[in-house]
């Protein structure tokens, strides 16, 4: 655990509020809200803001797991403004607890909900809190072992991933960025940062979150010792050209929104030889329109095009 001023004892947890955004998530739903079933977090409740979906998953919620509170959306405010249809709801009745935003495609083993805000909890410098999270088609790999921003070069990626789990180091420390996949908050920090960015129409919108937690004081503290995993991409397909034209698009306003016009020389320089190698990947798999679209997400971001997603 981090040491110095900001640390304090450890207390009686508080109550935990889970937050799961939903939007045609059926196939993944009996896994991730059994695994929260089984949790013995003392004042656990479990919050799913369903996007409009068109499947049964809220029917099924309501048979299956009627313990589950269900908000319902008129329409896909896609991540972000589910997270923030949530946290609305969470604020309007003074909720003083910690809230935890959780994926629909991820399970949560026993233990990891206790370990993580214990160690927020004794933390009083960090603002939000991330466990690591593992592959779910292999739990001995990792996907995030907490978040990178290069400050001038503008890369924004996960530590560890694919490494082993048990090569990598099991003490908590702070990071750049919390992944929105499972990412755990005080409540200082929706008093002081307020909602997420709905400008972001998909990714990055963790990433501007947490840089705007940094930059209003507080800090990001990753906890290994809990786990999480996940299904990845089950939404969009690990490679596919929607995913590889959304996060260019977001990234591309992130790098608008957070770098300062002193830091774009070497920004640009940076920026165009990732994107290159990323789209040379592309093109070396025989992913000719996944390559295209590395570049076609920046240039509809500039121009400033409509979604049609």
């Amino acid at each position: 655990m981090p040491e110095g001023p900001g640390a304090r004892e450890p207390g009686t947890l508080p109550p935990l509020a889970v937050v799961v955004v939903n939007w045609n998530g059926g196939a993944v739903l009996e896994d991730c809200l059994g695994s929260l079933a089984q949790e013995t977090y003392p004042g656990l409740r479990v919050i799913m803001v369903d996007n409009a979906s068109t499947d049964d998953s809220v029917a099924w919620t309501r048979r299956h797991h009627p313990q589950v509170e269900i908000l319902l959306s008129e329409t896909n405010r896609r991540w972000a403004g589910g997270c923030n249809l949530g946290l609305e709801h969470l604020a309007a009745e003074d909720w003083g607890g910690l809230i935890l935003l959780l994926n629909n495609d991820t399970v949560v083993p026993a233990g990891s909900l206790e370990r993580l805000a214990q160690a927020l909890v004794c933390e009083s410098a960090a603002w939000a809190a991330t466990p690591r999270i593992c592959y779910a088609s292999n739990p001995g790999r990792i996907w995030y072992d907490g978040g990178i921003i290069g400050a001038w070069c503008g890369w924004v990626r996960h530590h560890g991933i694919r490494r082993v789990a048990g090569d990598m180091p099991l003490e908590p420390r702070f990071v750049d960025y919390g992944t929105g996949c499972a990412l755990l908050l005080d409540r200082r920090t929706l008093d002081r940062v307020g909602l997420f960015d709905e400008g972001f129409h998909f990714y990055g919108e963790d990433a501007d979150y947490s840089l705007r937690i940094l930059a209003a004081g507080g800090r990001i503290l990753h906890v290994p010792r809990a786990i999480v995993l996940h299904k990845v991409s089950m939404s969009v397909g690990e490679s596919s050209p929607l995913k590889v034209w959304l996060r260019s698009r977001s990234h591309w306003r992130l790098l608008r929104k957070h770098w300062r016009w002193y830091r774009w020389p070497l920004l640009a320089v940076c920026q165009v030889a990732y994107l290159s190698g990323h789209s040379l990947f592309h093109l070396w798999q025989g992913r000719f329109t996944t390559a295209l679209a590395v570049w076609q997400g920046i240039l509809d971001e500039i121009a400033g095009r409509p979604y049609d997603t």
